[in-house]
């Protein structure tokens, strides 16, 4: 099933709200705002629904015509809704993944003279408060802050330290079955949970 629409520009405002505010507050769960999308000539449903998974979202709302992006599923409906082109990881700047996680590596990461070379990453997690225990620190994190997510692999938090070294690095959406949103910024430390 392809969606026929795209977002209208005030649902992609409130999506890329929720966007900036994840990343300005990581690890704190947020939400996308429920989002409906005409799928076919009378049908609609929310975004979160099955067919268009939560994680979906962020590349629909921010992409255009001139933003490289990656998904691991659902390119007819990133290609339909934003025209934008789809690429491989080291050149996209959006990305969305949507299945199992089956590594980080590959996507642009930027450099320090030029950070916002790296990519955006909305990576589809099992749920929050449950799962795999992470601490966080760093800008927007007051002290520590905890987090459990579900769905990670058993190295995701090597994998993200290897891969990031401030100010390069991409920044990681986490993004629930129901729209739950979990930012983490570059910037911030993940390290394991007791």
């Amino acid at each position: 099933m392809t969606a026929t629409t795209s977002l209208s520009p005030k649902q992609a405002q409130l999506v890329f709200r929720a966007v900036l505010d994840a990343l300005a507050r990581p690890g704190e769960v947020l939400s996308l705002p429920a989002i409906s999308m005409e799928i076919g000539p009378s049908i609609s449903m929310e975004i979160a629904a099955p067919g268009v998974p939560a994680a979906l979202l962020p590349v629909l709302a921010l992409a255009d015509l001139d933003t490289p992006v990656h998904v691991d599923d659902c390119a007819d409906i990133v290609r339909t809704q934003t025209s934008a082109p789809i690429v491989d990881r080291p050149a996209a700047r959006l990305a969305a993944l949507l299945k199992p996680l089956d590594g980080l590596a590959g996507f642009s990461v930027g450099s320090a003279a030029a950070p916002e070379d790296a990519a955006l990453i909305s990576l589809a997690v099992d749920g929050f408060g449950r799962g795999r225990p992470l601490r966080l620190a760093g800008p927007g994190v007051p002290g520590r802050r905890e987090l459990r997510v579900a769905g990670l692999p058993d190295d995701f938090v090597a994998q993200r330290r290897d891969l990031i070294s401030f100010p390069a690095g991409f920044d990681l959406l986490l993004v629930g079955p129901g729209g739950e949103l979990v930012g983490l910024p570059r910037s911030t430390r993940v390290e394991e949970g007791a």
